[in-house]
């Protein structure tokens, strides 16, 4: 389909950050609008990117195209509600984590949807983001890649329930990294290295690892051995590692994510069935 407006319902850091990119890229702001009950932010908003800025929806949103709904998800049942009446008619595009098609189908009233899951770094370019719609919504996956092509790896699903695997991936996965850079820093903060230092070593190791990684035609793992030599420096902080069981924490912790996200859908799933009782 030819669609080439979007409303984004919601105007906060992940809408924000889609609606950077987009207007970055060959986006205009006049075909984009954002409804946001904060008036400060929906004039930043606009004075930034050229948006539609609305406090509420009206019998204009009916003629938008396709709508995002950029709102937690203890906030969805009420965006959409309120605006349930104008997007009979709109492809619908969900960042809500653990909100499922058919939970929002029962909502809207239509199943033209597809739900994502990004993540943080997607503000700068080199977000991943996954992607999963439904059969009805296919026609419009060359829009729904236009509005997040310039925020980074596009992974599309072919079952939904992977959603929840890039949830504790990627999802996720930036508080991981995160956390192992105030690792790295603390580290060398206790070895008499000034904050800036210690942080800009933590986040250049970090940094030029993954774009190894990312340039090599080698896996990780033969990227890790050509750094370890037995009985070396790097082999003595591994087998700590190894000893304490990093890899299998790991994947307790991403374990732990995905089955909190099931949990998540689950809840919503009931909260729609009470309501409709």
């Amino acid at each position: 389909m030819n669609r080439k407006t979007i409303a984004f319902i919601g105007g906060g850091n992940m809408g924000e950050a889609i609606i950077s990119k987009m207007v970055s890229s060959d986006w205009k702001g006049d075909d984009i609008h954002v409804i946001d009950h904060n008036e400060e932010k929906l004039e930043r908003l606009s004075s930034e990117y050229g948006v539609h800025a609305h406090k509420e929806p009206g019998s204009w949103l009916s003629e938008i195209d396709a709508v995002v709904l950029a709102v937690k998800p203890r906030q969805l049942a009420e965006a959409i509600k309120a605006s349930k009446e104008w997007i009979e008619d709109a492809l619908v595009i969900s960042i809500a984590a653990g909100v499922r098609v058919k939970d929002l189908e029962a909502m809207i009233g239509h199943n033209c949807i597809c739900r994502t899951m990004p993540n943080t770094p997607m503000k700068i370019g080199l977000g991943v983001c996954g992607l999963y719609s439904t059969p009805e919504a296919e026609p419009d996956h060359r829009f729904i890649v236009k509005v997040f092509a310039a925020c980074g790896d596009l992974i599309w699903c072919t079952k939904e329930e992977e959603l929840d695997g890039v949830t504790a991936i990627s999802g996720s996965g930036p508080a991981y990294v995160f956390r192992f850079i105030e690792a790295l820093t603390e580290a060398g903060l206790r070895y008499g290295f000034n904050d800036v230092q210690a942080k800009r070593m933590a986040i250049a190791t970090v940094l030029g690892s993954a774009e190894l990684a990312k340039r090599s035609g080698e896996s990780p793992s033969v990227l890790r051995e050509k750094v370890t030599s037995k009985g070396g420096t790097t082999y003595e902080a591994l087998k700590v590692m190894n000893d304490r069981h990093f890899m299998e924490m790991m994947q307790d912790a991403m374990d732990a994510c995905k089955k909190r996200a099931v949990e998540l859908g689950d809840a919503f799933h009931e909260s729609v069935e009470a309501a409709e009782k």
